[in-house]
């Protein structure tokens, strides 16, 4: 049984190890900025103390997209080891979470479970990505894209791509 749990909790951190790290910067931010906030509001500075807070809160905000992420990787680990499981291998399952590093890992670290990592290692070689291409595709071509809809579900909704046409 605690094994078990254990297993389990190792494979939510390795599932997304970037946007834990992040996670991990954020909270320590907002830490320190609540402490420095703190500073502030006894030695009488309003100014710092209200400038502190909004840049604490603005961590906070990277620490609420960082859990996102984390649960989104999760929830695809998952649904990428049950295909693995049922169907077997295909390159088709990590072609489809090739565009960011985040799916890439979860999707390894599925392919990894499964009995498959060395063959998802290599679909993603054949395609370019190394170890060091950390931004999402979409975002390398349009940095802005980050601020539309479509971005935000397909990140943080992982599962079957609706096509928009019709």
């Amino acid at each position: 049984m605690l094994k078990a749990l254990a297993q389990k909790k190792y494979n939510y951190i390795r599932v997304a190890p970037l946007p834990h790290f992040v996670l991990g910067l954020c909270i320590g931010m907002v830490v320190t900025l609540a402490w420095l906030a703190a500073e502030f509001y006894r030695d009488g500075h309003s100014w710092g103390f209200i400038t502190s807070a909004a840049i604490a809160m603005s961590w906070v905000t990277g620490a609420f997209f960082s859990v996102a992420d984390i649960i989104s990787r999760y929830r695809e680990y998952l649904r990428i080891r049950k295909m693995l499981v049922d169907k077997g291998y295909s390159d088709k399952i990590f072609k489809a979470v090739a565009t960011s590093r985040c799916q890439r890992d979860a999707a390894l670290w599925a392919a990894r479970q499964a009995g498959y990592g060395c063959l998802a290692k290599k679909v993603y070689h054949r395609l370019g990505y190394r170890w060091y291409h950390v931004m999402p595709d979409m975002l390398v071509r349009n940095p802005f894209r980050i601020f539309t809809p479509k971005f935000l579900r397909t990140a943080f909704k992982p599962g079957k791509r609706v096509s928009d046409e019709k």
